[in-house]
């Protein structure tokens, strides 16, 4: 069994299997990761894309909510420099770049990403590699975004240590990531109503890695050099399994609601909805 990637514990047990994989939760700080091993710089995600309009609605159309959102929050009245990293298929970077008064930069890790972004999207400041490769100034961007790519790291310490130097010192990182005891719970309901049939969507174990919640994820990025972290609300993507089904988008919806009014409530003690983390140094 793999050590908690958070406090080291060599001593998980076994809270759900997808299809044969083992996803484990640590006994010590209730941290959730996946038995599932895999190289830290996997860049397979975008090397082929099947269907071009269903990778446009889904990266782009389903999340234009989510980026609009992020926009009124942190973008408007500002104007600077945004990176993201772990672009994808530059979508993000696209839509950033058509803000009055910023300059958006990406970086992707797998060429397919990388080529799309360039070729298809022709976004100008798109880079291929690891973001610790690239030639950026220290203390440079205003805000660096990490849409849905944490929870696919096996270890993301190098990547947010990087991400801390390239940030101004009033700079923020903001992070999308899945809550990981709603994705548990989730997850073992949908397997009791469904079953576990080919192409059912879980946990991933084979992609996501790890799975935080609130305490985990702020305590991994106090340890990479941000000293303010708070969590928010933000739209959520328009689609379920990356299908436009307009009950389950709606229940969806539903769900965003309750959870804020939750959060509202308890404080932000009890958050349901995914994890959208606002970090600085």
């Amino acid at each position: 069994m793999k050590p908690c990637l958070l406090c080291g514990e060599n001593r998980p047990k076994v809270v759900f299997k997808e299809f044969g994989i083992p996803y484990l939760k640590c006994k010590k700080c209730g941290h959730l990761y996946s038995s599932y091993e895999r190289e830290m710089d996997y860049d397979g995600y975008f090397e082929q894309i099947k269907d071009e309009d269903d990778a446009t609605f889904y990266w782009d159309i389903a999340h234009k909510k989510m980026y609009e959102g992020f926009a009124k929050k942190y973008l408007q009245k500002r104007e600077g420099k945004i990176l993201d990293v772990g672009a994808g298929l530059g979508f993000f970077v696209k839509f950033a770049s058509n803000l009055k008064g910023w300059q958006s930069y990406g970086v992707e890790i797998s060429k397919g990403g990388y080529d799309f972004a360039k070729n298809r999207l022709k976004c100008e400041n798109f880079f291929l590699g690891r973001i610790e490769e690239q030639n950026f100034e220290n203390e440079s961007f205003d805000i660096v975004t990490m849409w849905d790519v944490i929870e696919h790291l096996p270890d993301p310490t190098s990547i947010l240590n990087k991400c801390c130097d390239l940030l101004k010192r009033d700079g923020i990182l903001f992070l999308h990531t899945p809550n990981g005891e709603m994705q548990l719970l989730k997850s073992k309901i949908k397997r009791i109503i469904f079953g576990e049939r080919e192409g059912m969507h879980f946990l991933e174990a084979k992609d996501h890695l790890n799975l935080y919640n609130q305490k985990g994820l702020t305590l991994i990025l106090n340890r990479c050099g941000f000293k303010k972290v708070r969590f928010t609300h933000l739209p959520p993507i328009q689609a379920v399994a990356g299908k436009n089904n307009f009950v389950s988008v709606f229940v969806k919806n539903g769900f965003y609601f309750l959870a804020r009014i939750i959060s509202f409530l308890t404080f932000s003690k009890c958050n349901f909805d995914n994890l959208f983390a606002e970090a600085k140094k």
